[in-house]
């Protein structure tokens, strides 16, 4: 797998951090349950308090106005003076009461309430500045119950209530006359800021309680967060090399629970992914990646079947190549086919091409399947330019060290073939089969060394972008009708390229020649006879006596005067006929005879320079 390129992801701001998170999460939990705890005490206290000092204050008050002489508080009631025997009588029974109950607060009793107004007069009171007879105003939070005690005539208190003097509990209790009615309530209150003043005490006790317990929570849950963060941390940082193509690190499983799951299963994801990568790069030295990928990722990747498509064919076949092969060093051999080949499956993938099969020293390269792509003429016409140009490069090398050269001819077509998987459940291959593919192999052969022909249809898919030379009409096997032929020159659009002629320098000659037309893989036994007027390079220009047609096989003889010997046999291919002259590309020639050739052009360019 490649490195692709994974976007780094943006660094996090700290309220964006899983720990930072979670850790107010501890935090606002903590200050919650501290809080409703707190207010939950609070009212609890309160309620105690309320509760408690409301029923002992109840019973004093009962307990007072049965301690009350009944007579002496009416003839007081009735006196309305402080001076009375009777009024005396009352005092001093309410005193014993405060003093045995060590009560602060004043003691009275109450007639004549009136609950529209909630006015009442005092009859008896023991505080300093009420003097019987006056009237007062209960308030609203006691209103209630001495109105339902002076009805009933049952005793009650109120609930905690503020006072110009503080806070407050009232008990009111009735005093009975003879017929059993209140005829007066007894009023006791108690001070309760005591109390609250405690309880103040006991929150800043839950306060501080809170904030010792938001540290705390604070400490654990950092502690907490890293310590459940730090393998998904990892887990981030180990999707990410995956998504960049390292699959050679897994993350440490360092936890039973389910962060270690997750773990484990993504380890055993990326180990799945490395094995399947390890598939891909096994499977793609055999097949194209395209065929692979559709293989590996595709469920019916492997079935076996096929579908017709528009496509374009690439074939190509090196030349000089088997004579070299007959005769090298088996090791020599292989190194040249490897960097051959190697150097034009980079460019035939590199132009989105498939590579369908490797034929010894020719390619079969197919474009527009398995992906599909609406340029695929295009492609495989930039491909070719583009593997002469490497070809060129390769022979620069192959000649430092001391290698022979070698040419490549490709035959380019573009038409409709069945694509797909072909074989047996056992073996299956990537097939692209049709006539087509059958004209492209044909076209293919029609090539001389440094020649791309193409055929009418692909020429017409092109359009203007190609720059070719004027067609060949050619006569092929298994075709009823000539096959135009065209020449690349060049290409425009996104892959714009051409390619140059290549100048070699010319010489006159006179060479006899004997040569025999090969038909296929069988060299008749006919020959015929000629002389060669004009060498260039690996051009012959001869004068025959038997006509040849254009794109005729030859295998020919050459008597080298000079040297007083004939020359090995010579393989060619008539590229045109004018004027009683063919012109013939040399397409295998032995070492020793191509060191001729190659003298012959080096003294006809020194003989021109001079």
């Amino acid at each position: 797998m490649g490195a692709s390129a994974f976007p780094t992801a943006p660094a996090l701001r700290p309220w964006q951090r899983l720990a930072v998170r979670l850790a107010a999460v501890f935090v606002v939990v903590t200050l919650l349950t501290v809080g409703v705890v707190g207010v939950l005490v609070h009212r609890r206290q309160s309620a105690e308090v309320e509760d408690t000092v409301g029923t002992q204050l109840l019973n004093i008050a009962r307990v007072s106005a049965l301690m009350v002489d009944r007579t002496a508080h009416a003839e007081a009631a009735r006196a309305v003076r402080a001076d009375t025997p009777a009024y005396r009588r009352v005092i001093r029974a309410l005193a014993a009461i405060r003093e045995e109950t060590l009560l602060t607060t004043p003691m009275r009793t109450l007639a004549s309430y009136d609950p529209v107004s909630r006015r009442a007069r005092i009859v008896v009171t023991t505080a300093d500045d009420e003097r019987p007879g006056e009237t007062v105003t209960i308030g609203p939070e006691a209103a209630n119950a001495v109105a339902w005690t002076f009805e009933d005539g049952v005793a009650r208190y109120t609930g905690i209530y503020r006072t110009r003097g503080g806070m407050r509990i009232s008990a009111f209790a009735p005093i009975l006359d003879a017929r059993g009615a209140a005829a007066a309530v007894l009023q006791v209150d108690y001070p309760v800021d005591f109390y609250f003043d405690r309880l103040r005490e006991l929150d800043k006790t839950i306060a501080l309680g809170s904030v010792a317990g938001v540290l705390l929570s604070v400490v654990l849950a950092i502690v907490f967060a890293r310590r459940l963060t730090r393998p998904i941390v990892a887990l981030t940082g180990a999707a990410g090399r995956v998504a960049a193509g390292d699959l050679s690190q897994a993350p440490t499983v360092s936890s039973r629970d389910e962060v270690g799951h997750l773990t484990r299963a993504f380890n055993a994801m990326v180990e799945g992914l490395r094995q399947r990568e390890i598939i891909r790069n096994a499977f793609g030295r055999y097949v194209s990646p395209e065929v692979a990928s559709a293989v590996l990722e595709s469920p019916d990747g492997l079935a076996l079947g096929g579908r017709k498509r528009e496509i374009t064919v690439l074939m190509s076949d090196l030349r000089g190549y088997t004579r070299f092969a007959e005769h090298g060093d088996p090791a020599g051999v292989m190194a040249v086919l490897n960097d051959y080949l190697g150097k034009m499956a980079e460019i035939v993938i590199a132009h989105g091409g498939t590579i369908n099969e490797f034929i010894g020293d020719a390619i079969f390269a197919v474009y527009g399947a398995p992906i599909e792509h609406t340029d695929h003429a295009e492609r495989a016409a930039a491909t070719a330019l583009a593997m002469q140009r490497a070809m060129d490069a390769l022979n620069e090398a192959n000649a430092t060290r001391g290698r022979p050269r070698f040419e490549m001819g490709i035959g380019i077509n573009t038409g409709e073939a069945v694509v797909g998987n072909i074989g047996s459940e056992q073996r299956t291959k990537y097939a692209v089969v049709g006539a087509a593919v059958n004209l492209a192999a044909r076209v293919e052969s029609c090539t001389v060394g440094g020649q791309i022909l193409l055929t009418e249809s692909t020429v017409r898919y092109l359009g203007p972008l190609a720059e070719v030379a004027p067609p060949v009409h050619v006569e092929l096997k298994g075709l009823e009708a000539p096959v135009a032929l065209y020449e690349l020159r060049g290409l425009g659009g996104r892959w714009a390229q051409r390619r140059d002629a290549v100048v070699t320098a010319e010489r006159d000659v006179s060479l006899p020649l004997v040569g025999w037309v090969v038909d296929g893989k069988q060299v008749r036994s006919e020959s015929f006879a000629g002389r060669v007027r004009r060498v260039s390079g690996r051009q012959l220009e001869a004068e025959l006596e038997t006509p040849l047609a254009p794109l005729t096989n030859v295998r020919l003889r050459l008597t080298w005067p000079e040297l007083g010997r004939v020359s090995g046999d010579l393989w060619g291919k008539v590229t045109t006929q004018t004027a009683g002259r063919v012109r013939i590309h040399l397409t295998s020639v032995d070492p020793a005879d191509a060191a001729v050739l190659d003298t012959m052009g080096t003294t006809g360019a020194a003989s021109e320079a001079s």
